[in-house]
């Protein structure tokens, strides 16, 4: 039965009185190192989180819009880029012996234009990663595709020449492969025009989109791809501003369908001034089925994924509905307890300091226990959780483009002997290259099919964003684990299983894991 706006009001409204409940690496890890955090507090609760601000006098200054991580240049330490608004330049921050450099312009990638959109991926699989800048129509430049030259010799621009020098009020940007043929597409999300998908034809890419029913000219903001009924097809959901309605685009290998409303994911009945923005895909209760949440202006949404393709949207019943102006949303256990918590930010369109949320994840609900320091400091855009220097704990990256707001590295003091209750796992090829988006990681606990934790390679987080990193889970209280990694090829789901891991014994705690284009792993 068709929903109504009376029907959504109603919803978004409960949402509003219930309010809030109470490294990546291009290759194999490089030298083992310790952690360079403080021990950390000394306390019982630990789900209370402590963050100390990292080089403050390099990480400072509003302005930020999209930011990802990525290994840029092999040397086995994540690396960051953040999209800066107009008149100021993009930023490459390079991470080195326990500190980081800007060298964006060193290595050619400090574009001025209003950036609203970036990705890492290895377009072209020659293990170097690549970046998709995306900007606004208003700048009158055309997206960038910087072609990385290897090992942190810098970046070459070539969009025009291969074809996706897209021009638009650009957003979400994702390095996928949606027809399993082992080359790296790409997606390309408009606000104010129909969405791009370029097939990666070898040698150049050819937008697609029309024909394979992607087209999508509602005012897309955000996106994310995951086989969300698991026939071993990368699906997409789009989340679309100013009251137009959200989509789901069902995979069916020839072309795409959009299945939103039948599903009930599409936000039927909701008013021109509200809208969706920033989604996310977790499994957030641990059943081994990713479930989807979906940020944005009025209330959230949390689908829940009831298998075969069915979703239940329960953000009010856990606590997660409530928000003004949600946009990002990013997940991660910050407490290696073992359940995914929740980082959602706020943009407001005045400098004022916007409301952010810490959803801790406390089983059937989630409590708000944003840290003090984040409510002076908050994010308006980008916001991405990362173990940046390979303690196990992860860290927050965000970023603020009011006038008061500021770009802020955030180093997680969980102490060391819980931080160190986590794995990350990363996916290459067989090739030991990144081109695995949208395989699934799953930790169980050692010799059962109890699930510790799944999570999605990186296929579209944070705010118009793409890493190229590992995967993160914490453990709780297990020491051994079963890892399961799923990945999609032309013929079926492949799983590939790693029994009795023990994480204490894994370089850096990374599992690297190499998969073919079979889906079968290589030692």
């Amino acid at each position: 039965m068709r929903s109504n706006r009376r029907d959504f009001m109603k919803l978004a409204g409960l949402a509003t009185m219930m309010g809030p409940a109470r490294r990546a690496f291009a290759g194999t890890p490089a030298r083992q190192r310790g952690s360079v955090g403080k021990p950390g507090p000394v306390g019982s609760d630990l789900s209370i989180p402590h963050f100390e601000l990292v080089q403050p006098d390099l990480f400072a200054g509003s302005g930020g819009q999209p930011n990802c991580w990525a290994d840029f240049d092999n040397d086995g330490d994540l690396d960051l880029f953040v999209g800066y608004k107009a008149d100021l330049p993009n930023r490459l921050y390079r991470y080195d012996d326990g500190k980081f450099r800007e060298v964006a312009a060193e290595l050619g990638v400090a574009d001025l234009t209003d950036t609203r959109a970036a990705a890492w991926g290895d377009f072209n699989g020659d293990g170097h990663l690549d970046l998709y800048v995306g900007f606004t129509r208003r700048s009158g430049i055309p997206n960038k595709l910087y072609r990385n030259n290897g090992n942190g010799k810098g970046f070459t621009e070539i969009g025009r020449a291969l074809g996706v020098d897209a021009a638009g009020e650009t957003r979400q940007v994702s390095w996928i492969d949606y027809d399993n043929d082992g080359k790296m597409d790409l997606f390309v999300a408009f606000r104010d025009a129909p969405n791009m998908l370029f097939h990666n034809e070898g040698d150049r890419f050819v937008n697609v989109a029309k024909e394979m029913g992607v087209d999508d000219p509602r005012k897309t903001v955000g996106a994310v791809w995951f086989d969300m009924n698991e026939d071993g097809r990368l699906d997409l959901f789009v989340a679309n501003q100013d009251g137009t309605l959200n989509g789901l685009f069902k995979n069916e290998g020839t072309r795409f369908v959009d299945v939103a409303h039948e599903l009930k994911m599409d936000a039927d009945g909701r008013p021109s001034n509200f809208g969706s923005n920033g989604p996310s895909v977790i499994d957030y209760d641990n059943d081994g089925r990713l479930d989807l949440f979906v940020a944005g202006y009025g209330r959230n949404f949390l689908y829940r994924n009831d298998g075969g393709g069915k979703f239940t949207d329960v953000a009010a019943e856990v606590g997660v509905a409530g928000g003004d102006k949600a946009t990002p949303s990013t997940w991660g256990d910050y407490d290696n307890d073992g359940r995914p918590d929740l980082y959602v930010s706020s943009y407001v369109d005045k400098p004022v300091n916007e409301r952010d949320y810490l959803y801790h994840n406390e089983g059937s609900r989630f409590s708000d226990v944003l840290p003090p320091q984040f409510a002076k400091r908050g994010a308006t855009h980008g916001i991405q959780w990362v173990d940046f220097d390979g303690d196990g704990a992860l860290d927050l990256a965000i970023t603020n483009n009011n006038p008061e707001g500021n770009l802020s590295l955030y180093r997680n003091l969980l102490p060391r002997e819980r931080a160190r209750r986590s794995v990350q796992v990363l996916v290459l090829d067989d090739n030991g290259h990144y081109t695995r988006a949208g395989s699934e990681v799953r930790v169980y606990a050692a010799g059962t099919r109890k699930v510790l934790g799944s999570r999605i390679v990186d296929t579209g987080s944070g705010y118009c964003s793409q890493n190229a990193m590992p995967v993160h889970i914490g453990l709780g209280n297990e020491t051994r684990i079963d890892v399961e990694v799923t990945t999609l090829t032309r013929a079926v789901r492949k799983i590939t299983r790693i029994a009795q891991v023990d994480p204490d014994k894994v370089p850096r705690r990374v599992l690297v894991v190499r998969i073919d284009a079979d889906g079968n792993r290589k030692r």
